[in-house]
């Protein structure tokens, strides 16, 4: 039983909040067939000391994590190298471990607050045994102390990677709660809210993602959010469908809103434009055209792009330095245009060196690109010898303007369905 010993405080009140959430599962759920039944004072204090734990066991792993680098094996088993106090952070909901315990603290926070209101004691039942399990997992996974990682994660590579898997995380407790109202009461508007900020947020950490993927270095299948190069698209696409009004009719047996109110029909139009520029982005990259070059100093190449454009480019010269412990490789690359314009990228290797100084897996390639609306070419340094001479992955991506179109069209449906949801809700009450 060495895991004890080697428990820190975080542990310890993870630990705790997991027996005390059993507690209450078992409570609340032996009380299952009574609905009305309210929540007792003994489930309440209890539902309040297991959110206290898991705000402490939270809030002192966030605290480990800012501090510095040393001392969390959390973030010894998943980052190698030294980063940014906001990147060590990322670790909470970035890992199985701290993704879950961040899940767990957020309805427990949730089941609290609504613990002494709750008119249904099954509230209390399903939000405490997601919790519980979420917590299980979150034990269950945690590494243990000695764990020394040996790659680099995407998350710590970029912001926009640090924040996507956050995005996404945060859609699960809204989706979470949004099906407990639907099993359990009829507050309409309280679940097309949740619906949508799950919609909101999956729609945030799909952008992060491809913007993310956009400057790295990483494969089309290296994993940025639940440990799946897919997971993002598909959490998109799952809280898209549940936010269209027949779905929500044919799952939730919901009234549909009517369509004569200033906003839900505009909304729908735009999101529906919103959604197929989405979607023709995404099958525009099944059409880029990617090719792999070696290329000398002082010399140059010719390469087509998308349409069968020709573009020059011409190695401008390698540097090599050293910033912060990382091995830096830097290529300056002009590229020529059909047209002729002239631009100067210069794509980046770093290689970094564990804490103890070992050798690590991987390493923090950084992409540059330009281009227009119609055409932009991306250029990737994959490996240079001692002669400067460089291997360079270069990818023109069609038709790039659809992404930042239909990302503002969604948001602009966003905006059209809350005042459209809003303007019927005081209609009702008008008229009631």
């Amino acid at each position: 039983m060495t895991w004890i010993a080697d428990a820190g405080f975080a542990d310890l009140a993870a630990w705790a909040a997991l027996v005390l959430t059993g507690l209450v599962t078992g409570l609340s759920g032996a009380h299952w067939r009574e609905p009305a039944r309210r929540v007792s004072r003994v489930t309440e204090a209890l539902v309040l000391a297991c959110a206290a734990a898991a705000v402490v066991a939270w809030c002192s792993q966030a605290g480990t994590l800012m501090a510095s680098s040393d001392g969390n094996k959390l973030l010894t088993a998943a980052v190698p190298i030294d980063v940014a106090a906001g990147f060590r952070l990322a670790v909470l909901w970035a890992t199985p471990s701290g993704a879950m315990l961040t899940v767990a603290t957020v309805l427990l926070v949730w089941v609290a607050l609504r613990a002494a209101s709750a008119s249904d004691l099954r509230y209390v039942s399903l939000a405490s045994a997601v919790a519980f399990i979420a917590l299980l997992g979150s034990t269950w996974n945690s590494p243990a102390a000695g764990v020394v990682a040996t790659a680099i994660p995407p998350f710590v590579q970029s912001p926009s990677a640090a924040l996507a898997p956050l995005f996404a995380l945060m859609a699960v407790p809204c989706l979470v709660i949004a099906g407990f109202s639907s099993l359990l009461d009829n507050t309409d508007h309280r679940r097309r809210s949740l619906l949508y900020a799950s919609w909101i947020l999956a729609t945030a950490a799909v952008v992060s993602e491809q913007v993310a993927r956009s400057h790295l270095g990483i494969g089309p299948r290296d994993a940025v959010v639940f440990g799946s190069a897919s997971s993002g698209l598909v959490l998109w696409l799952v809280t898209s469908a549940l936010i269209h009004r027949r779905t929500q009719a044919i799952l939730f047996r919901w009234r549909l809103p009517s369509a004569t109110v200033s906003g839900f029909r505009m909304a729908g139009h735009v999101a529906h434009a919103g959604a197929a520029c989405l979607v023709a982005s995404f099958a525009a990259h099944a059409f880029a055209s990617r090719t792999t070059i070696t290329i000398a100093p002082g010399s140059s190449t010719t390469v087509r792009d998308v349409f069968g454009g020709s573009w020059n480019l011409a190695h401008q010269g390698l540097s090599r330095f050293d910033v912060g412990g990382a091995n830096i490789v830097a290529l300056a690359i002009e590229t020529r245009t059909p047209a002729g314009r002239l631009t100067l990228v210069t794509p980046e290797a770093r290689e970094h060196h564990g804490r103890s100084g070992q050798h690590l897996t991987n390493y923090v390639a950084l992409r540059k690109s330009t281009g227009g609306p119609v055409q932009r070419i991306r250029v990737l340094l994959a490996s240079a010898d001692s002669l400067e001479v460089a291997t360079v992955r270069v990818t023109f991506l069609p038709l790039p303007i659809l992404w930042p179109i239909g990302v503002v069209l969604i948001g602009l449906s966003a905006m059209l369905s809350f005042i459209g949801y809003s303007r019927s809700s005081s209609l009702s009450s008008r008229v009631s």
